[in-house]
């Protein structure tokens, strides 16, 4: 009789140790799932910190400049942005007049930019303001294929305030 009352405790504790393990890892896994949503809510609010001091310090630089190096700076934008192919982030700086007159459609704008070589160098050959209007004189040319025939265009670029601008460009048809 002693050994089956020895039995039924030991089987009692390891049911109780069981039951003790199986309560800790549910609470554990409920908190797990439970700080998810959180947890992706201060990650996305991380991210929105990190980009709005990103935008603050690049404001601060663009403030800092010349007219001339802002208007270059500016273009370089719309330029890097042709160049990694992210043609709505370039169409989105066009002015909305220049947009219904040339571009009405996003695909319309990506076909005409299709002429811009792959490796786009610019060489800034003149910069005039005209009232609230920065004319800039470039050259288009590909930095590796000394083949391609460099385009020489007048880009208009209206800044809004700091790096905020809108841009038109010289369309040859």
């Amino acid at each position: 009789m002693d050994k089956k009352v020895i039995n039924i405790l030991l089987v009692m504790v390891v049911l109780i140790l069981l039951a003790i393990n199986i309560k800790i890892f549910i609470n554990n896994h409920e908190e797990k799932a439970d700080e998810e949503p959180n947890s992706v809510i201060e990650n996305s609010m991380v991210q929105n910190d990190e980009q709005k001091d990103i935008q603050n310090t690049i404001t601060n630089k663009v403030a800092d400049m010349t007219e001339r190096s802002r208007m270059q700076t500016y273009f370089g934008t719309f330029i890097s942005y042709i160049e990694e192919k992210d043609y709505e982030s370039a169409y989105n700086l066009l002015n909305e007049n220049f947009k219904n007159n040339y571009f009405s459609t996003l695909e319309q704008f990506e076909t005409y930019i299709q002429k811009y070589p792959k490796d786009i160098a610019v060489d800034y050959k003149n910069i005039e303001r005209q009232g609230e209007l920065f004319v800039l004189t470039v050259e288009i040319k590909d930095v590796f294929n000394k083949e391609f025939q460099a385009i020489t265009q007048r880009v208009v670029i209206r800044e809004l305030g700091v790096n905020q601008f809108t841009i038109s460009f010289q369309v040859e048809q």
